[in-house]
């Protein structure tokens, strides 16, 4: 309950609410992140600023501010790199996961030490470009014999270099070679060491380091070479000093993988969220407008939201109804705002924030399928079978529920990955606990939902009498009814209407059908011009495919009035949100254009085509789909000198992040995450 429910709350200047814009869910299209008056101070954000080196992992759930502490870290500490790698595929070929599973052998040293010389390396570039060191060949240092690898690399590329040496030595018995190896990442990081300077010291922040895998074990052994390697960095270099952002499922993964995990927990820190902490944030957008500030801790709030005449405050209507991450109660208030914005409302009334319940749901419904599709794909289809069902169920009908689950055609075609492990209603229930869609309640008390953060307590104990509890988030998607599920026995299975959500109207198993023969048909197409009519189709079926919520009215052989230019797909933009939605606001990229190239390596004339495109009309985006493996150094020289001369973009997109596209559709997965990845190096290289 707010501290001024009982007081009348103050009036808001004429039109505040009108023009009030609290920022964006997702911390890299807010507009407002920069403002100091919106940051709050919480436990994650005071680790990341503090420089006691205790701490150097990041863990939480999506929307619980991740990304939002690199922006912040980077803004107050003086030397920050952020990565983005995209090294869950190409470095996976030169290890066996089974030759991983204990720390301390070779083969896993040998990962680690690759990624802590791929980190270092990073660290002197740049050094180099900031003018505090030079990679002079008049001077033998050690540093000069990095110049190379320095220079014409970035990390990834790096990362497989020095992957590719130590195995090589490795399985070729080679132990001179292997331990020249070793040492040659400790004396560098020694050298480093030596010659920092007071202020040299720079935080590497990693992030986003799911997007391009796939979830296998093989993808999880990366991301604990990764871990172990950040921790020796941690603990022993004065130079690098390493913060790793994960995604809890991704976290847990590792623990389930790795012996050596209480090494590595005793470096994290968890991203949870406290309620006063959620209001705070959100009475700092509200007041960020204002000549005049409101109190925090409750007179803001109750300045923009009406409070009802009885019953349970507006802040409970809010808070009560979402998960505790900021994301969530963002897009709840952004939802209420806006719908009291359209009727003209001086305040967020109770009604407002009724109405926002049902897209808000609906969006956190899909947002929670697509979180966990690395680890689960196609969750989505079984959370849909709740659709009309009861919000509370007992443990009979838990038990009857996965019965039904596991003779349903299409969850077992297309969950069969995961499915069967959860047999067990105790084992079905501990899943949907640990993903936050359920809550478990004992006789009258409240239902107890998982808390965000790695070191979250467990499932509570169930019993004969206990009632498992759907979150509230998801009452009005799923359509739940006010009532308890005994039996389900003379009860057919519905659906919820985020499976509609396909192209073309298609049903679930004709769209997987089409993905799945997509990705066979990138894996074995040719280079060359004989067959670039085939690859631009599959570009186009990508579109159609993996982009459909956002660009829509796809035209292939698109041509001009007067027949002078024919681009291969144009796509009109109607994102409301997202990526798109900020390709279509910072370029006027009302249609996108995409040109497809059936070759590995990029020429010139290829960038001065993609450039001939862009115009005011159109909008200055453009994507430049190849087949090549990788972006070069110099393709990015190419589209500076776009932006430099019409202020547009034009975005690569390799056959791997095409593979990803696909990969991610058919798990059920958003690809907003990929492409804002590699618009955002394509940004970080031209700048």
């Amino acid at each position: 309950m707010s501290k001024t429910a009982n007081v009348s709350p103050a009036r808001l200047p004429k039109d505040s609410l009108k023009k009030l814009n609290i920022g964006q869910s997702f911390a890299e299209y807010d507009i407002i992140r920069d403002k100091a008056v919106v940051v709050v101070d919480t436990p994650a954000m005071r680790s990341a600023l503090d420089r006691d080196r205790s701490k150097c992992f990041f863990v939480g759930r999506r929307g619980t501010g991740k990304t939002a502490i690199t922006f912040q870290v980077a803004s107050a500490l003086p030397r920050t790199l952020l990565l983005l790698p995209q090294l869950f595929s190409p470095v996976e070929k030169f290890f066996k996961t089974e030759d991983m599973v204990d720390v301390h052998h070779r083969p896993f040293k040998t990962l680690v030490t690759s990624f802590k010389r791929a980190l270092v390396d990073e660290v002197i570039a740049s050094w180099v470009k900031r003018g505090l060191t030079s990679l002079d060949r008049r001077t033998i240092s050690p540093l000069t014999r990095e110049r190379n690898l320095i220079e014409d690399y970035d990390f990834d590329l790096r990362l497989m270099q020095f992957a590719d040496e130590g195995f090589s030595a490795l399985s070729n018995g080679q132990d001179k070679e292997w331990h020249r190896h070793i040492n040659r990442t400790k004396e560098l990081t020694e050298f480093v060491d030596g010659m920092t300077e007071s202020g040299w010291e720079t935080t590497v922040m990693l992030d986003r380091i799911d997007e391009s895998w796939d979830g296998s074990d093989s993808s999880v052994v990366l991301v604990m070479a990764l871990m172990h390697a950040c921790v020796e960095l941690t603990a022993t270099s004065k130079a690098v000093r390493p913060l790793v952002f994960l995604r809890e499922n991704v976290f847990e993964r590792v623990r389930e993988l790795d012996r050596e995990f209480a090494r590595l927990e005793t470096f994290v820190v968890a991203l949870d969220w406290t309620r006063e902490m959620l209001l705070e944030m959100i009475e700092r957008r509200l007041n960020a407008p204002l000549i005049a500030k409101y109190q925090l801790h409750g007179p803001t709030w109750d300045a923009y939201f009406e409070q009802p005449a009885s019953g349970e405050s507006s802040q409970a209507l809010v808070f009560d109804y979402c998960q505790n991450r900021p994301r969530d109660v963002l897009i709840y208030c952004k939802y209420a705002i806006e719908a009291a914005q359209r009727k003209l409302h001086q305040r967020v009334l109770i009604d407002d924030l009724q109405e926002a319940r049902r897209v808000f749901s609906d969006n956190r419904l899909k947002e929670l399928a697509d979180e966990y599709a690395d680890n689960y794909p196609q969750l989505q289809l079984v959370l849909a079978r709740f659709y009309g069902l009861g919000r509370q169920f007992t443990i009979q009908g838990v038990e009857d529920l996965v019965r039904k689950l596991l003779v349903d055609s299409e969850v077992k075609q297309h969950c069969q990955k995961w499915i069967f492990k959860f047999t067990q209603p105790d084992l079905f229930i501990k899943l949907l606990y640990d993903i936050g869609f359920v809550g478990i309640k004992e006789g009258e008390s409240k239902p107890i939902f998982r808390s965000s953060g790695p070191q979250a307590a467990g499932l509570p104990p169930i019993g004969l009498g206990t009632l498992v509890a759907v979150h509230p988030t998801y009452t009005e998607a799923l359509n739940l009814q006010n009532s308890i599920v005994n039996s389900l026995a003379q009860i057919d299975l519905r659906e919820a209407g985020l499976i509609g959500d396909l192209p073309g109207a298609v049903d679930i198993n004709e769209y997987q059908r089409r993905l799945v023969n997509l990705q066979e048909d990138l894996k074995t197409l040719p280079h060359g011009s004989a067959s670039a009519a085939r690859f631009e189709d599959i570009v186009g079926d990508v579109i159609k495919l993996c982009f459909f919520r956002s660009l829509t009215n796809i035209e292939p052989k698109s041509r001009t009035v007067d027949d002078r230019v024919i681009r291969d797909w144009v796509a009109a933009n109607h994102a409301s949100e997202g990526f798109w939605q900020l390709v279509r606001q910072r370029y006027d990229a009302t249609q996108v254009i995409w040109e497809c190239k059936n070759y590995a390596d990029l020429e010139a004339s290829d960038f001065h085509q993609a450039s001939y495109y862009i115009n005011d009309k159109i909008g200055r985006f453009v994507v430049l789909a190849f087949q090549g493996k990788e972006r070069k150094k110099h393709y990015f020289e190419h589209v500076r000198r776009i932006a430099d001369k019409d202020g547009g973009i034009v975005l690569m997109i390799t056959q791997k992040d095409l593979e990803i596209f696909i990969r991610q559709a058919i798990n059920g997965k958003s690809n907003q995450g990929h492409i804002q990845e590699l618009y955002d190096q394509t940004v970080r290289e031209i700048s």
